[in-house]
């Protein structure tokens, strides 16, 4: 039996390496699976009745909240694009033992010793963001289905092609006497029915380590099912994770020409490019966001292009262009249908941020913009680190993140070359946000507009960043018991650290302009942390 299944491998893992090299070029769309395919928050929430000792905190393999909920049953009708399972879910000591079991961890085990679901295991969740895994006793026989893990029914684009991937990972270190040859996971994943990617044998190693799996499809119908296989069926050994799912549709590039700045009062144009060999996405539109990425709104619905060779340019007149333009964004949405540009799941996209100058030194150079709100008053604060021919400032509040009116005007320095420190106190009611931004203005009349700090209204409302993806600059709100610090990073996918920064937080909630990064700081995908005594964040960013 085992001959024939070490066969089986050899003929999957030929069959469908052809599909995994088949990567997608250029940028990719959002996850249509979200937290769902992460193993994350609000997917996937605490089980509070596992086994103590498998969250007890002793340990660094078994922390607080280790253990997430179980997954549906795929054989009730569940809806579309819920992950489920019908092996058996267990949250109990020594539950990981028995074949066709699984559970939903953050640690399973790691150097400091084993988790008691399954005390020989070694692994943590694949990101580090404070997620979760699907650990996985494999199934030892034909007569357990290999198929451990579906989606079902995930909403796609006719027409369109779509980059899948996951992280796999054998549990079980090399130095296990159960770690034997022929007995390695072997990860194999299909979309209706038909194998996309493969991990191939799994190796035992002596530090589990995530590998990566990969693959494209080109949708024929408007849903499809995702199926996660097991490949080997060996008592011994066999013991896999799976983490991060995505199922992203494939982005041709579109390449923004245009200036890095544009002087106050002169006319404005920026040329998109959009290169896609398939030809297949000929739908477009515009769409402009005046509160710096917060909303969108449409320019045009759609209309079509025509390619030629591999490419089609279309132009953008900005016209005059206005300081109190600064920061507006124009993004450029291309899909393979007119419908398909109102989803996300089926559509690409590149923007261009206007940056308006005095073209002449800046009156005001803003070094610290943040806000805080706490019963009814919204606090703000700013800082100069230099003030040249500075008149005056003017604070601008909008609930909407759209329209904003005048709240009030403070006197400047005027002169100056050290820091200065700027507060104001506002009334703000409601039970949503409220947005502000600041005018400098200098005694000739040019102005400038800060980015916008945006404050929750409700109850403490944890942790956001905005917006996400991002350009230059970003903003974070977080709310705090206190008055206290904290350490904010931007790690690389390396685990890298390329930013620092400590944030003064007023109790109630807080909102902190995050500007000055690194011009190192390409585009690409980051890891923010924000931690100190009562707050421990973990989040994706994206760079454009």
């Amino acid at each position: 039996m085992k001959k024939f299944y070490t066969t089986l491998l050899t003929v999957i893992s030929l069959f469908s390496y052809q599909f995994s090299t088949a990567q997608c070029t250029g940028v990719k769309g959002p996850n249509l699976l979200g937290a769902k395919g992460t193993f994350s928050t609000p997917f996937i929430t605490i089980n509070n009745s596992a086994a103590n000792c498998t969250k007890s905190g002793s340990g660094t393999f078994n922390p607080s909240g280790n253990i997430g909920n179980a997954l549906t049953g795929c054989t009730a009708a569940i809806g579309n694009a819920i992950p489920c399972s019908d092996y058996t879910y267990t949250s109990a000591s020594g539950g990981l033992g028995p074949e066709f079991r699984y559970s939903v961890v953050k640690t399973i085990g790691n150097t400091n010793g084993g988790n008691c679901l399954k005390g020989d295991w070694r692994g943590s969740e694949h990101t580090g963001d404070g997620g979760y895994f699907m650990a996985v006793n494999g199934a030892p026989n034909s007569t357990f289905s290999p198929i451990f893990y579906q989606i079902k029914s995930i909403p796609v684009c006719i027409g369109a092609t779509y980059e899948f991937s996951a992280w796999v990972i054998n549990l079980l270190p090399g130095s296990s006497t159960a770690a034997g040859v022929g007995s390695e996971p072997n990860i194999s994943f299909k979309v209706n029915g038909v194998v996309i990617g493969n991990s191939g044998p799994i190796a035992y190693t002596n530090t589990p380590t995530w590998v990566k799996v990969g693959g494209s499809f080109t949708a024929t119908t408007s849903v499809v099912d995702l199926q996660v296989v097991n490949a080997t069926s060996v008592a011994s050994g066999n013991d896999l994770g799976l983490d991060d799912i995505s199922i992203n549709v494939c982005q041709s590039q579109i390449a923004v020409n245009g200036p890095s700045s544009i002087c106050d009062g002169n006319t404005g144009a920026v040329s998109y490019v959009v290169t896609d060999p398939t030809h297949t996405n000929t739908w477009y539109k515009w769409q402009k966001s005046i509160n710096g990425g917060s909303s969108f709104t449409d320019v045009i619905t759609g209309a079509q292009a025509t390619y030629t060779g591999s490419t089609f340019t279309l132009p953008l007149a900005l016209g005059i262009v206005h300081s109190t333009m600064n920061g507006y964004k124009y993004r450029l949405i291309v899909s393979t249908t007119q419908s398909g540009l109102a989803d996300p799941g089926c559509t690409y996209f590149n923007d261009f941020t206007l940056i308006v100058t005095a073209c002449g030194p800046l009156p005001v150079k803003l070094s610290l913009f943040t806000g805080s709100y706490s019963n009814g008053i919204a606090t703000l604060n700013w800082q100069t680190s230099q003030e040249l021919n500075s008149d005056h400032f003017e604070l601008f509040k909008s609930y909407d993140g759209v329209d904003f009116v005048s709240v009030t005007k403070i006197t400047s320095a005027g002169f100056s070359n050290t820091i200065k420190n700027y507060s104001y106190q506002d009334h703000a009611g409601g039970s949503n946000n409220v947005f502000y931004r600041l005018k400098q203005v200098d005694i000739n009349g040019k102005e400038t507009f800060s980015s916008i700090v945006k404050l929750s209204l409700g109850a403490n409302s944890g942790v956001g960043i905005f917006p996400n993806p991002f350009n230059n600059n970003f903003t974070v709100s977080l709310a705090s018991t206190k008055a206290s610090f904290a350490t904010f990073k931007i790690q690389n996918t390396s685990g890298q650290l390329v930013f620092s920064k400590t944030i003064n937080l007023n109790k109630g909630n807080n909102s902190v302009v995050i500007t000055n990064l690194p011009s190192s700081l390409g585009s690409g995908i980051y890891y923010v942390t924000i931690v100190n005594d009562e707050i421990s964040y973990n989040s994706k960013l994206q760079k454009l």
